[in-house]
Protein backbone atom coordinates (compact mmCIF):
# COMPACT_ATOMS: atom_id res chain seq x y z
CA UNK A 1 0.00 0.00 0.00
CA UNK A 2 1.27 3.11 -1.41
CA UNK A 3 0.19 6.48 -0.18
CA UNK A 4 0.42 9.48 -3.03
CA UNK A 5 0.42 13.16 -1.73
CA UNK A 6 -0.25 15.48 -3.96
CA UNK A 7 2.57 18.37 -3.72
CA UNK A 8 0.64 21.05 -1.85
CA UNK A 9 -0.09 18.27 1.19
CA UNK A 10 1.40 20.47 4.10
CA UNK A 11 1.73 18.96 8.01
CA UNK A 12 2.38 21.59 10.65
CA UNK A 13 2.95 21.18 14.58
CA UNK A 14 1.52 23.93 16.12
CA UNK A 15 3.30 23.10 19.63
CA UNK A 16 6.94 23.23 17.71
CA UNK A 17 6.17 26.03 15.21
CA UNK A 18 7.65 22.96 12.81
CA UNK A 19 5.44 22.41 8.94
CA UNK A 20 6.54 19.20 7.10
CA UNK A 21 5.96 19.84 2.85
CA UNK A 22 5.53 17.08 1.11
CA UNK A 23 8.56 16.24 0.18
CA UNK A 24 9.44 16.41 3.77
CA UNK A 25 6.13 14.33 4.77
CA UNK A 26 7.93 11.64 2.42
CA UNK A 27 11.08 11.71 4.09
CA UNK A 28 10.36 11.22 7.87
CA UNK A 29 8.01 8.53 6.60
CA UNK A 30 10.79 6.58 4.85
CA UNK A 31 13.06 7.37 7.95
CA UNK A 32 9.97 5.50 10.58
CA UNK A 33 9.86 2.71 7.70
CA UNK A 34 13.60 2.32 8.07
CA UNK A 35 13.74 2.47 12.07
CA UNK A 36 10.83 0.28 12.79
CA UNK A 37 12.09 -2.54 10.00
CA UNK A 38 15.73 -2.26 11.42
CA UNK A 39 14.40 -3.33 15.10
CA UNK A 40 11.99 -5.81 13.31
CA UNK A 41 9.02 -4.14 14.23
CA UNK A 42 5.98 -6.61 14.29
CA UNK A 43 3.16 -5.27 16.50
CA UNK A 44 3.30 -1.48 17.22
CA UNK A 45 1.43 0.27 20.28
CA UNK A 46 1.29 4.02 20.33
CA UNK A 47 0.46 6.05 23.59
CA UNK A 48 1.66 9.66 22.94
CA UNK A 49 -0.47 13.08 22.87
CA UNK A 50 -1.30 14.68 19.37
CA UNK A 51 2.11 15.99 17.83
CA UNK A 52 3.03 15.98 14.03
CA UNK A 53 5.22 13.05 14.71
CA UNK A 54 2.16 10.77 15.83
CA UNK A 55 1.05 11.47 12.73
CA UNK A 56 4.15 11.33 10.20
CA UNK A 57 4.52 7.94 12.09
CA UNK A 58 0.65 6.98 11.71
CA UNK A 59 0.86 8.01 7.98
CA UNK A 60 4.75 5.72 8.04
CA UNK A 61 2.86 2.52 8.64
CA UNK A 62 -0.18 2.80 6.54
CA UNK A 63 1.74 3.19 3.91
CA UNK A 64 4.40 0.41 4.61
CA UNK A 65 1.30 -2.20 5.51
CA UNK A 66 2.92 -2.17 9.46
CA UNK A 67 0.36 -2.99 12.20
CA UNK A 68 0.18 0.01 14.45
CA UNK A 69 -2.30 0.19 17.32
CA UNK A 70 -3.11 4.15 18.51
CA UNK A 71 -3.94 4.29 22.24
CA UNK A 72 -6.17 6.67 23.93
CA UNK A 73 -4.57 8.54 26.40
CA UNK A 74 -7.50 8.22 28.68
CA UNK A 75 -7.38 4.68 29.62
CA UNK A 76 -7.48 3.57 32.73
CA UNK A 77 -4.48 1.45 34.15
CA UNK A 78 -6.69 -1.94 34.41
CA UNK A 79 -7.71 -1.11 30.78
CA UNK A 80 -4.48 -0.51 29.13
CA UNK A 81 -3.14 -3.72 31.24
CA UNK A 82 -6.38 -5.75 29.03
CA UNK A 83 -4.84 -3.89 26.21
CA UNK A 84 -1.28 -4.95 26.46
CA UNK A 85 -2.28 -8.51 27.59
CA UNK A 86 -4.07 -8.91 24.67
CA UNK A 87 -2.04 -7.25 21.84
CA UNK A 88 1.50 -7.79 23.07
CA UNK A 89 2.82 -5.47 21.55
CA UNK A 90 6.60 -5.78 20.27
CA UNK A 91 7.11 -2.26 20.55
CA UNK A 92 6.18 0.71 22.29
CA UNK A 93 5.93 4.02 21.73
CA UNK A 94 4.85 6.93 23.77
CA UNK A 95 6.09 10.39 25.02
CA UNK A 96 6.04 9.62 28.59
CA UNK A 97 9.57 7.50 30.12
CA UNK A 98 8.71 4.02 30.64
CA UNK A 99 10.69 2.75 34.34
CA UNK A 100 10.02 -0.82 34.58
CA UNK A 101 12.12 -3.55 32.83
CA UNK A 102 9.42 -4.37 30.81
CA UNK A 103 10.62 -1.73 28.62
CA UNK A 104 14.34 -1.20 26.83
CA UNK A 105 14.46 2.26 25.09
CA UNK A 106 15.87 2.22 21.68
CA UNK A 107 15.26 5.98 20.07
CA UNK A 108 13.97 9.33 20.48
CA UNK A 109 12.49 10.79 17.99
CA UNK A 110 11.20 14.26 19.10
CA UNK A 111 9.05 13.73 22.20
CA UNK A 112 8.27 9.84 21.14
CA UNK A 113 9.94 7.67 23.09
CA UNK A 114 10.77 4.11 21.29
CA UNK A 115 10.67 1.09 23.35
CA UNK A 116 11.22 -2.50 22.59
CA UNK A 117 8.90 -4.90 24.87
CA UNK A 118 11.56 -7.69 26.72
CA UNK A 119 8.10 -9.42 27.88
CA UNK A 120 6.14 -9.68 25.01
CA UNK A 121 4.46 -12.69 24.11
CA UNK A 122 2.70 -13.91 21.12
CA UNK A 123 -0.75 -11.97 21.74
CA UNK A 124 -3.90 -13.06 20.28
CA UNK A 125 -4.15 -13.62 17.02
CA UNK A 126 -4.91 -11.01 14.39
CA UNK A 127 -6.96 -11.67 11.26
CA UNK A 128 -4.46 -11.44 7.90
CA UNK A 129 -4.35 -8.24 6.23
CA UNK A 130 -5.64 -5.79 9.49
CA UNK A 131 -2.91 -2.86 9.43
CA UNK A 132 -5.00 -1.29 12.38
CA UNK A 133 -6.40 -1.75 15.81
CA UNK A 134 -8.06 1.10 16.89
CA UNK A 135 -9.99 0.36 21.17
CA UNK A 136 -13.17 1.87 21.60
CA UNK A 137 -13.28 3.13 24.48
CA UNK A 138 -15.46 0.75 26.08
CA UNK A 139 -18.73 -0.27 26.24
CA UNK A 140 -18.12 -3.01 28.81
CA UNK A 141 -15.38 -2.27 31.52
CA UNK A 142 -12.82 -3.18 28.95
CA UNK A 143 -11.89 -1.92 25.69
CA UNK A 144 -12.28 -3.66 22.39
CA UNK A 145 -9.82 -3.65 19.39
CA UNK A 146 -11.75 -3.47 16.23
CA UNK A 147 -9.52 -4.52 13.17
CA UNK A 148 -9.17 -2.44 10.19
CA UNK A 149 -7.30 -2.98 6.54
CA UNK A 150 -5.34 -0.02 4.96
CA UNK A 151 -7.65 -0.47 2.34
CA UNK A 152 -10.83 0.49 4.27
CA UNK A 153 -9.26 2.93 6.06
CA UNK A 154 -8.30 5.04 2.56
CA UNK A 155 -11.51 3.78 0.96
CA UNK A 156 -13.07 6.09 3.58
CA UNK A 157 -10.77 9.14 2.93
CA UNK A 158 -10.95 9.00 -0.44
CA UNK A 159 -14.72 8.85 -0.56
CA UNK A 160 -15.42 12.15 2.64
CA UNK A 161 -12.99 13.76 -0.21
CA UNK A 162 -15.40 13.34 -3.45
CA UNK A 163 -18.49 14.05 -1.13
CA UNK A 164 -16.99 17.29 0.71
CA UNK A 165 -15.11 18.78 -2.27
CA UNK A 166 -13.66 21.43 -0.36
CA UNK A 167 -10.29 23.04 -2.32
CA UNK A 168 -7.49 23.21 -0.28
CA UNK A 169 -8.59 21.91 2.66
CA UNK A 170 -7.06 23.30 6.07
CA UNK A 171 -7.92 21.20 8.86
CA UNK A 172 -7.33 22.06 12.57
CA UNK A 173 -7.33 18.50 14.45
CA UNK A 174 -9.39 19.22 17.82
CA UNK A 175 -9.88 15.77 19.13
CA UNK A 176 -7.31 13.29 19.92
CA UNK A 177 -5.34 11.73 17.01
CA UNK A 178 -6.26 7.66 18.52
CA UNK A 179 -10.13 9.28 17.41
CA UNK A 180 -10.55 7.35 14.71
CA UNK A 181 -12.76 9.72 12.92
CA UNK A 182 -10.08 12.86 13.50
CA UNK A 183 -7.68 9.86 12.18
CA UNK A 184 -8.93 9.17 8.95
CA UNK A 185 -10.89 12.14 8.47
CA UNK A 186 -8.82 14.95 10.10
CA UNK A 187 -5.14 13.24 8.86
CA UNK A 188 -5.67 11.50 5.97
CA UNK A 189 -8.65 12.83 3.74
CA UNK A 190 -7.01 16.70 4.05
CA UNK A 191 -3.32 15.51 3.13
CA UNK A 192 -4.61 13.18 0.23
CA UNK A 193 -6.91 16.56 -1.22
CA UNK A 194 -3.67 18.32 -1.02
CA UNK A 195 -4.47 20.66 2.00
CA UNK A 196 -3.06 21.89 5.36
CA UNK A 197 -3.64 19.81 8.91
CA UNK A 198 -2.80 21.77 11.90
CA UNK A 199 -2.30 20.01 14.81
CA UNK A 200 -2.00 20.96 18.55
CA UNK A 201 -1.33 19.11 21.45
CA UNK A 202 -3.55 18.58 24.33
CA UNK A 203 -2.67 21.90 26.14
CA UNK A 204 -3.02 24.32 23.55
CA UNK A 205 -6.62 22.63 23.06
CA UNK A 206 -7.61 22.98 26.35
CA UNK A 207 -7.93 19.71 26.82
CA UNK A 208 -6.66 16.92 29.85
CA UNK A 209 -6.98 13.69 28.68
CA UNK A 210 -10.45 13.08 27.48
CA UNK A 211 -11.74 16.39 29.44
CA UNK A 212 -12.42 19.59 28.14
CA UNK A 213 -10.76 21.96 31.12
CA UNK A 214 -10.11 25.08 29.22
CA UNK A 215 -12.69 26.27 26.83
CA UNK A 216 -11.01 29.30 26.38
CA UNK A 217 -7.69 27.99 24.92
CA UNK A 218 -9.73 25.72 22.18
CA UNK A 219 -11.53 29.23 20.80
CA UNK A 220 -8.43 31.06 21.06
CA UNK A 221 -7.30 28.53 19.27
CA UNK A 222 -9.63 28.16 16.30
CA UNK A 223 -9.53 32.35 15.91
CA UNK A 224 -6.03 32.73 15.95
CA UNK A 225 -5.41 29.18 13.34
CA UNK A 226 -8.35 30.07 10.82
CA UNK A 227 -9.05 26.72 9.76
CA UNK A 228 -10.86 25.73 6.97
CA UNK A 229 -12.80 23.04 8.88
CA UNK A 230 -13.04 20.96 12.30
CA UNK A 231 -14.62 17.93 13.31
CA UNK A 232 -16.32 18.03 16.52
CA UNK A 233 -18.46 15.83 19.35
CA UNK A 234 -21.46 17.17 19.84
CA UNK A 235 -20.47 18.66 23.82
CA UNK A 236 -17.70 20.90 21.52
CA UNK A 237 -20.32 22.08 18.99
CA UNK A 238 -22.31 23.02 22.19
CA UNK A 239 -19.11 25.29 23.77
CA UNK A 240 -19.37 26.86 19.77
CA UNK A 241 -22.61 27.58 20.01
CA UNK A 242 -22.41 28.90 23.50
CA UNK A 243 -19.51 30.95 22.58
CA UNK A 244 -20.95 32.57 19.97
CA UNK A 245 -24.18 33.42 21.92
CA UNK A 246 -21.53 35.48 24.29
CA UNK A 247 -19.83 37.06 21.67
CA UNK A 248 -17.09 34.97 20.19
CA UNK A 249 -16.88 35.18 16.60
CA UNK A 250 -16.30 31.81 14.69
CA UNK A 251 -13.03 33.09 11.63
CA UNK A 252 -14.47 33.74 8.36
CA UNK A 253 -12.33 31.10 6.81
CA UNK A 254 -14.32 28.41 9.03
CA UNK A 255 -16.50 26.32 5.61
CA UNK A 256 -17.45 23.06 7.30
CA UNK A 257 -18.01 21.73 10.78
CA UNK A 258 -18.70 17.68 10.45
CA UNK A 259 -20.20 16.88 14.15
CA UNK A 260 -20.50 12.82 15.10
CA UNK A 261 -19.71 10.48 17.44
CA UNK A 262 -23.04 11.00 19.05
CA UNK A 263 -26.54 11.71 18.95
CA UNK A 264 -26.35 15.90 17.89
CA UNK A 265 -29.76 16.65 18.49
CA UNK A 266 -31.85 18.72 16.11
CA UNK A 267 -32.42 21.75 18.62
CA UNK A 268 -28.73 22.24 18.63
CA UNK A 269 -28.36 22.28 14.61
CA UNK A 270 -30.81 24.23 14.64
CA UNK A 271 -29.31 26.55 16.70
CA UNK A 272 -25.74 26.53 15.28
CA UNK A 273 -27.63 27.80 12.26
CA UNK A 274 -28.82 30.47 13.52
CA UNK A 275 -25.87 31.71 14.66
CA UNK A 276 -23.91 31.38 11.33
CA UNK A 277 -22.11 27.88 12.13
CA UNK A 278 -21.62 25.66 8.79
CA UNK A 279 -22.32 22.30 10.44
CA UNK A 280 -22.93 19.15 9.06
CA UNK A 281 -23.76 15.77 10.76
CA UNK A 282 -22.57 12.25 9.92
CA UNK A 283 -23.00 8.84 11.52
CA UNK A 284 -20.08 6.09 11.42
CA UNK A 285 -18.60 3.22 13.81
CA UNK A 286 -15.47 2.04 13.94
CA UNK A 287 -16.15 -1.45 12.98
CA UNK A 288 -16.59 0.10 9.78
CA UNK A 289 -13.86 2.40 9.80
CA UNK A 290 -15.27 5.56 10.93
CA UNK A 291 -17.73 7.43 8.49
CA UNK A 292 -21.00 5.05 6.65
CA UNK A 293 -23.14 8.18 5.96
CA UNK A 294 -22.43 12.06 5.78
CA UNK A 295 -24.88 14.62 5.64
CA UNK A 296 -25.26 17.02 2.21
CA UNK A 297 -27.23 19.92 4.48
CA UNK A 298 -25.77 22.35 5.77
CA UNK A 299 -27.47 23.27 9.12
CA UNK A 300 -27.76 27.30 8.00
CA UNK A 301 -29.70 26.29 4.69
CA UNK A 302 -32.19 23.64 6.03
CA UNK A 303 -35.29 22.52 7.95
CA UNK A 304 -35.65 20.51 11.23
CA UNK A 305 -36.93 17.48 8.83
CA UNK A 306 -33.66 17.64 6.85
CA UNK A 307 -31.50 17.64 9.95
CA UNK A 308 -33.27 14.90 11.81
CA UNK A 309 -31.06 13.13 8.11
CA UNK A 310 -27.72 11.75 8.65
CA UNK A 311 -27.38 11.99 4.70
CA UNK A 312 -26.37 9.42 1.89
CA UNK A 313 -23.93 6.82 2.59
CA UNK A 314 -20.23 7.67 1.61
CA UNK A 315 -19.95 6.39 -2.23
CA UNK A 316 -18.46 3.26 -1.57
CA UNK A 317 -21.36 1.85 1.06
CA UNK A 318 -24.07 -0.47 0.78
CA UNK A 319 -26.45 -0.07 3.09
CA UNK A 320 -29.64 -2.01 3.80
CA UNK A 321 -31.82 -2.35 7.31
CA UNK A 322 -32.41 -5.84 8.22
CA UNK A 323 -35.68 -5.85 11.14
CA UNK A 324 -35.36 -2.36 11.53
CA UNK A 325 -31.16 -2.38 12.37
CA UNK A 326 -28.99 -0.65 10.21
CA UNK A 327 -26.45 -3.01 8.71
CA UNK A 328 -23.00 -2.05 6.14
CA UNK A 329 -22.48 -4.46 3.81
CA UNK A 330 -18.56 -4.60 3.85
CA UNK A 331 -15.79 -6.96 4.86
CA UNK A 332 -15.25 -6.81 8.94
CA UNK A 333 -11.60 -8.59 9.99
CA UNK A 334 -13.35 -8.88 13.08
CA UNK A 335 -12.34 -7.86 16.71
CA UNK A 336 -8.66 -8.66 18.37
CA UNK A 337 -8.70 -12.22 20.15
CA UNK A 338 -12.18 -12.81 18.88
CA UNK A 339 -11.86 -14.23 15.22
CA UNK A 340 -15.91 -15.86 14.76
CA UNK A 341 -16.74 -12.02 14.90
CA UNK A 342 -15.23 -11.38 11.31
CA UNK A 343 -18.02 -11.48 8.22
CA UNK A 344 -18.93 -9.54 5.30
CA UNK A 345 -21.54 -7.26 7.46
CA UNK A 346 -21.49 -5.17 10.01
CA UNK A 347 -25.04 -5.17 12.54
CA UNK A 348 -24.08 -1.99 14.14
CA UNK A 349 -26.71 -2.49 16.69
CA UNK A 350 -28.31 0.96 15.64
CA UNK A 351 -32.10 1.38 14.35
CA UNK A 352 -32.56 3.47 11.59
CA UNK A 353 -34.30 3.90 8.07
CA UNK A 354 -33.62 4.96 4.68
CA UNK A 355 -35.45 7.62 2.74
CA UNK A 356 -36.98 7.50 -0.72
CA UNK A 357 -33.82 9.43 -1.54
CA UNK A 358 -31.39 6.62 0.06
CA UNK A 359 -30.99 9.28 2.83
CA UNK A 360 -30.32 7.87 6.55
CA UNK A 361 -32.11 8.81 9.27
CA UNK A 362 -30.97 7.05 13.00
CA UNK A 363 -33.75 6.06 15.25
CA UNK A 364 -32.23 5.10 18.51
CA UNK A 365 -30.28 1.76 19.83
CA UNK A 366 -31.09 -1.60 19.96
CA UNK A 367 -28.77 -1.97 22.78
CA UNK A 368 -28.34 -0.25 26.22
CA UNK A 369 -25.53 1.18 25.43
CA UNK A 370 -25.02 5.09 26.56
CA UNK A 371 -23.24 7.48 23.56
CA UNK A 372 -21.91 10.67 25.72
CA UNK A 373 -22.03 14.15 24.09
CA UNK A 374 -18.04 13.28 23.96
CA UNK A 375 -18.47 10.61 21.84
CA UNK A 376 -18.12 7.59 24.43
CA UNK A 377 -19.53 4.28 24.46
CA UNK A 378 -20.73 3.05 28.15
CA UNK A 379 -22.29 0.06 28.97
CA UNK A 380 -24.57 1.65 32.05
CA UNK A 381 -24.39 -2.09 33.67
CA UNK A 382 -20.47 -1.74 34.41
CA UNK A 383 -20.84 1.38 36.96
CA UNK A 384 -23.75 0.60 38.07
CA UNK A 385 -22.37 -2.90 39.12
CA UNK A 386 -19.73 -1.20 40.81
CA UNK A 387 -21.96 1.09 42.48
CA UNK A 388 -23.84 -1.46 44.17
CA UNK A 389 -21.25 -3.90 44.99
CA UNK A 390 -20.62 -2.34 48.61
CA UNK A 391 -23.93 -2.81 49.65
CA UNK A 392 -24.46 1.26 50.25
CA UNK A 393 -26.35 1.14 47.41
CA UNK A 394 -29.80 -0.91 46.96
CA UNK A 395 -29.99 0.12 43.51
CA UNK A 396 -28.34 2.54 40.89
CA UNK A 397 -29.53 3.34 37.04
CA UNK A 398 -26.85 5.47 34.95
CA UNK A 399 -28.14 8.13 32.54
CA UNK A 400 -26.46 10.58 30.11
CA UNK A 401 -27.22 9.35 26.76
CA UNK A 402 -26.11 12.43 24.76
CA UNK A 403 -24.94 14.28 27.70
CA UNK A 404 -21.29 15.56 28.26
CA UNK A 405 -21.14 13.34 31.75
CA UNK A 406 -22.70 10.14 33.63
CA UNK A 407 -25.09 10.63 36.42
CA UNK A 408 -27.48 8.34 38.38
CA UNK A 409 -30.69 7.52 39.99
CA UNK A 410 -29.86 5.79 43.38
CA UNK A 411 -31.66 3.96 46.34
CA UNK A 412 -29.73 3.52 49.07
CA UNK A 413 -30.36 0.22 51.63
CA UNK A 414 -30.11 2.73 54.60
CA UNK A 415 -31.39 5.95 54.02
CA UNK A 416 -29.62 7.27 56.87
CA UNK A 417 -26.14 6.22 55.24
CA UNK A 418 -26.79 9.23 52.60
CA UNK A 419 -24.02 11.21 54.25
CA UNK A 420 -21.99 8.06 53.33
CA UNK A 421 -22.23 8.39 49.74
CA UNK A 422 -20.18 11.01 48.38
CA UNK A 423 -17.22 9.87 49.46
CA UNK A 424 -18.08 6.28 48.51
CA UNK A 425 -18.65 7.88 44.85
CA UNK A 426 -15.29 9.18 44.70
CA UNK A 427 -14.13 5.27 45.19
CA UNK A 428 -16.02 4.40 42.53
CA UNK A 429 -14.81 7.06 40.45
CA UNK A 430 -11.27 5.92 40.88
CA UNK A 431 -12.30 3.15 39.14
CA UNK A 432 -13.49 3.88 35.76
CA UNK A 433 -12.27 6.45 33.16
CA UNK A 434 -13.18 10.19 33.23
CA UNK A 435 -15.72 9.28 30.46
CA UNK A 436 -18.10 6.78 32.97
CA UNK A 437 -17.57 8.30 35.94
CA UNK A 438 -20.58 9.59 37.90
CA UNK A 439 -20.64 13.10 38.44
CA UNK A 440 -23.88 14.33 39.68
CA UNK A 441 -26.45 11.53 41.51
CA UNK A 442 -30.53 12.37 42.49
CA UNK A 443 -31.80 9.83 45.74
CA UNK A 444 -35.16 7.99 45.28
CA UNK A 445 -37.44 7.87 48.39
CA UNK A 446 -38.95 4.92 46.80
CA UNK A 447 -37.16 1.43 45.28
CA UNK A 448 -37.55 0.51 41.51
CA UNK A 449 -40.46 -2.82 41.66
CA UNK A 450 -42.25 -4.66 39.33
CA UNK A 451 -45.64 -3.12 40.41
CA UNK A 452 -44.25 0.26 39.23
CA UNK A 453 -43.30 -1.08 35.73
CA UNK A 454 -39.13 -0.06 36.31
CA UNK A 455 -37.93 -3.43 37.17
CA UNK A 456 -38.24 -6.96 35.33
CA UNK A 457 -39.31 -10.12 36.85
CA UNK A 458 -35.35 -10.74 37.64
CA UNK A 459 -34.69 -7.41 39.36
CA UNK A 460 -33.05 -5.49 36.31
CA UNK A 461 -34.32 -1.65 35.60
CA UNK A 462 -36.34 -1.27 32.67
CA UNK A 463 -34.91 1.72 31.52
CA UNK A 464 -37.25 3.45 29.12
CA UNK A 465 -40.09 3.26 31.97
CA UNK A 466 -37.21 4.65 34.65
CA UNK A 467 -36.19 7.56 32.39
CA UNK A 468 -39.82 8.48 31.66
CA UNK A 469 -40.80 8.17 35.61
CA UNK A 470 -38.02 10.26 36.67
CA UNK A 471 -37.75 12.53 33.20
CA UNK A 472 -38.00 16.19 35.35
CA UNK A 473 -35.35 14.73 38.29
CA UNK A 474 -32.81 13.32 34.89
CA UNK A 475 -33.15 17.08 33.56
CA UNK A 476 -32.38 18.75 36.37
CA UNK A 477 -29.28 16.54 36.95
CA UNK A 478 -27.52 18.14 33.44
CA UNK A 479 -27.65 21.90 34.39
CA UNK A 480 -26.54 23.35 31.30
CA UNK A 481 -22.51 25.22 31.93
CA UNK A 482 -23.34 28.63 32.24
CA UNK A 483 -19.85 30.48 31.21
CA UNK A 484 -17.10 29.60 28.57
CA UNK A 485 -14.44 29.48 31.33
CA UNK A 486 -16.02 26.46 33.57
CA UNK A 487 -14.67 22.96 33.34
CA UNK A 488 -16.63 20.51 33.05
CA UNK A 489 -15.48 18.33 35.54
CA UNK A 490 -18.01 18.40 38.84
CA UNK A 491 -19.73 16.26 41.26
CA UNK A 492 -23.19 17.19 42.41
CA UNK A 493 -25.71 15.79 44.95
CA UNK A 494 -29.10 17.10 43.40
CA UNK A 495 -31.17 14.49 45.16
Amino acid sequence: MRIELPVTAMLRDLATGISYPQAQIKKQMRFWQELLSGYGARRIALAANSSAQWALLDLACLDADLLLVPLPTYLTGSQLTHVMSQLQPDIYISDTEQLTAEFTLLEQVGDLLMYRRELAGSGAAITPGCQKITFTSGSTGQPKGVCLSAKSQLDVAHSLIERIKQPSPKHLCLLPLSTLLENIAGIYAPLLAGGEVLIAPDLMRGFNGSQLVSPQALLQLITSVAPKSLILVPELLQLLVMARTQGWQAPPSLQFIAVGGAHVSVALLLQASRLGLPVFQGYGLSECASVVALSGFDARQSTALELELVGLPLAHRDIEIIDGEIVVNQPFLGYLGDAASAGNKVFTGDLGELNAKGQLRILGRRKNLLISSLGRNISPEWPEALLTQSGLIRQAVLVGDAKPYCAALLYLADPKSAALLPAYLQQVNLQLPDYAQIKAYHLLTQPLSVADGTLTANGRPRRAEVVKKYQRQIHDLFVPTTAIGESYEFLSNVG
